[in-house]
């Protein structure tokens, strides 16, 4: 079954939110409550947003298509003023992953920008899968965001890889 990555396009932002809410749901709900995880996908998830992040030319927003049409994995990410990549999400359906979906990705979200030379993300110290898969894609982490949370409002830990360099 061959996914297919591709940058979404305007009117995709529906379903993006349903996937970001349903991964977040079977991924924090243990942890925050499903209260907790509704409040923040309606807030962090919501269609109006994730519209203004696909029309956003220097965000490489990315999705995971099935061949059904369904998604099943999504990426963003952005290069920053001082050229390092910030993923600000990866996320692959539970049924889905341990197939290379996320490890494709992320590759995708990182040669949307040739110029970066360090990629960056924030993940919850407790998502222990989540590390692992940065581990493995040679991340390792650098320091946390405090309490007051880094790009979300979520303490979280920050982990960074340098890039090899286009030189």
């Amino acid at each position: 079954m061959t996914i297919e990555i591709r940058r979404a396009r305007p009117g995709e932002e529906a379903a993006v939110s349903r996937l970001l809410g349903e991964i977040w749901h079977a991924t924090h709900d243990a942890e925050l409550g499903s209260g907790k995880v509704a409040e923040i996908t309606a807030k962090w998830h919501a269609p109006a947003l994730l519209r203004m992040q696909i029309d956003d030319t220097a965000k490489c927003f990315l999705i995971a298509e099935a061949p059904d049409g369904g998604l099943v994995g999504h990426a963003m990410s952005w290069l920053d003023d001082n050229a390092a990549i910030n993923l600000l999400r990866l996320y692959v359906l539970p049924g889905w992953q341990g197939r290379g979906i996320g490890n494709r990705l992320l590759e995708a979200a990182i040669a949307a920008y040739p110029a970066g030379r360090l990629l960056r993300l924030e993940v919850q110290a407790q998502n222990a899968p989540a590390i692992r898969f940065y581990e493995r894609m040679g991340l390792r982490v650098a320091g946390d965001t405090g309490e007051r949370g880094g790009f979300t409002d979520i303490p979280a830990l920050v982990m960074e890889k340098s890039l090899p360099s286009e030189d």
